[in-house]
């Protein structure tokens, strides 16, 4: 056990750095303004943005606590999805700053102007901080306090993150079915509210199953090493 735990301190602080990098270039591609486009999905049906706050008050500890639970009850599954999560949030971060997509039109439309104005020379130290310590979220805030991001859109981090989720499990697990529900809701919201468009959700799952097969590949994860023990204190 003391091993596991340590490459699960070590791939956590591996994953938070991952999130640095993402969450900057994401913030730089702020600065660099494109278009919004057409989508044959959202422009079936108008955006509700009055349930915005699933995506970013709700959505965030929800997903820190499915990492929680993995952490107690599946630490290999958990190192898994650390490991993986880091080389997914360093490639969706690559994505975003390499092509500015506009936000979708129902977002944009909801977005403080101030940002949609958001040019370098808005950027500080202080600035990225905030970024990086996402901390309001927990006391109902929105999880941006520093920038209300309107072009982290491809890949969606929404459904990869929690796609993953669904890959770092065995085969039969019942934490299948309550992560899959709220994999279901991830998803949903963000169609529903027009957070992101329908080519992010889907190059979501395809990029981040590839990673995940890379990395099981490459031996770098094997949930099928995780002790019995571990799941049977669920399963009872």
């Amino acid at each position: 056990m003391k091993s596991i735990t340590g490459k699960l301190a070590t791939a956590a602080l591996l994953h938070y750095l991952a999130y640095i990098v993402m969450q900057s270039l994401a913030l730089f591609a702020e600065t660099r303004r494109g278009p919004s486009l057409p989508d044959l999905i959202l422009d079936q049906f108008p955006a509700r943005r009055h349930w915005d706050f699933f995506n970013s008050t709700i959505w965030l500890p929800a997903l820190l606590g499915c990492i929680v639970l993995l952490l107690f009850l599946r630490p290999h599954s958990a190192l898994a999805y650390l490991r993986v999560g880091a080389a997914v949030s360093v490639l969706r971060g690559i994505f975003i700053s390499l092509t500015s997509l506009g936000p979708p039109e129902g977002l944009r439309q909801a977005s403080p102007a101030a940002f949609l104005d958001f040019g370098p020379e808005n950027l500080s130290f202080s600035l990225f901080l905030r970024q990086w310590l996402p901390l309001d979220v927990f006391w109902g805030g929105s999880g941006l306090s520093a920038a209300y991001l309107t072009q982290d859109l491809f890949f969606s981090g929404h459904t990869a993150s929690t796609f993953l989720l669904l890959l770092c499990l065995r085969n039969g697990d019942r934490l299948f079915w309550p992560f899959l529900l709220y994999h279901i809701l991830s998803v949903f919201f963000i169609i529903y509210t027009h957070e992101h468009y329908s080519i992010d959700i889907l190059g979501a799952y395809f990029i981040t199953y590839a990673v995940y097969v890379f990395f099981e590949r490459k031996g770098w994860i094997n949930v099928r090493a995780e002790p019995a023990a571990s799941r049977e204190q669920f399963l009872r």
